[in-house]
């Protein structure tokens, strides 16, 4: 495949969209200094790497989790139903039951360490870990049609134009265009 075909591509712009609403905000906002809030944003944005890439399209949202873990170390492979529960426990309860966290730089050494039978999380590396495994991945899209295929055909544009039934006199704003999982 070429540059072209990637750059312009549902799958590139999915990609652009976590890069923008996910990495951004944890590298540059104080989103990053909520232990929760940056799990969060990282767990959700691996669930929908999850579908667009995991070989069965029907498989549950636990299995393409796990497995889109497996791309972030061995660590997290080992890890996988903890941070299962972690993912879990925040997305449907807002609490943390399941592991210790923190993002200090001194609690850096303790991630994916095990202490009283919980797991330690240190977000910072989390996101720095996911952020390689994206990074790795849109390299496999370029280079791997059938992986680019499946992620394809798992999404599709939207062209949201709120303006297009209204007659106004005002600068209309354009339309609006985005990727959704299909």
């Amino acid at each position: 495949m070429n540059d072209s075909t990637y750059y312009e591509s549902a799958t590139c712009e999915y990609v652009r969209v976590i890069r923008s609403h996910v990495i951004h905000p944890l590298e540059s906002t104080a989103v990053a200094e909520n232990c929760f809030v940056a799990a969060m944003l990282v767990f959700g944005a691996i669930d929908g790497l999850g579908k667009l890439i995991h070989p069965d399209e029907r498989a549950g949202v636990g299995t393409r989790f796990k497995a889109f873990l497996q791309r972030m170390g061995i660590a997290y492979r080992n890890h996988g139903q903890q941070i299962w529960l972690l993912r879990n426990a925040l997305a449907h309860s807002a609490m943390n039951t399941a592991c210790f966290m923190a993002k200090t730089e001194e609690a850096r050494s303790e991630h994916l360490k095990s202490d009283q039978g919980r797991l330690f999380i240190h977000s910072k590396t989390l996101v720095e870990d996911f952020k390689m495994a994206l990074d790795q991945l849109e390299r496999e899209f370029r280079n791997d049609n059938v992986l680019f295929e499946r992620a394809q055909g798992r999404l599709k544009w939207q062209i949201i134009d709120p303006w297009r039934e209204k007659r106004l006199t005002s600068t209309q704003p354009p339309a609006i265009r985005y990727v959704q999982e299909s």
